[in-house]
């Protein structure tokens, strides 16, 4: 089976569903023929499809906050010395504009 598509993830819950499904009947049949079948499935993820589960567990291991980060800011906060750089905050959002676009092409 070739999987296409940049969306991995439910391609891969489909396929796992029709496996249990497919083993639910598969047990059902060897219940009424006494003798155990067994199917073997194999799944071959494209160099594309290896690359994006990679990424995916990479980012699975990546925190969501960077808490030293955070820390500093609050201390910044508190003390009355965070300035906003207005500049970077401005590239920041230009960046992830364009990287959205890129995406969506």
């Amino acid at each position: 089976m070739k999987i296409n598509g940049g969306d991995l993830q439910s391609k891969l819950n489909v396929y796992q569903t029709a496996q249990v499904q497919g083993e639910n009947r598969e047990a059902a049949k060897s219940e009424k023929s006494g003798s155990p079948i067994r199917l073997q499935d194999r799944v071959a993820l494209s160099g594309r499809g290896r690359l994006i589960a990679d990424a995916q567990r990479t980012l699975a291991s990546v925190p969501d906050v960077r808490e030293p980060l955070i820390s500093q800011i609050r201390t910044e906060l508190q003390n009355g010395s965070y300035k906003v750089d207005h500049q970077k905050a401005a590239e920041g959002i230009l960046r992830e504009s364009m990287v959205n676009q890129a995406a969506m092409v």
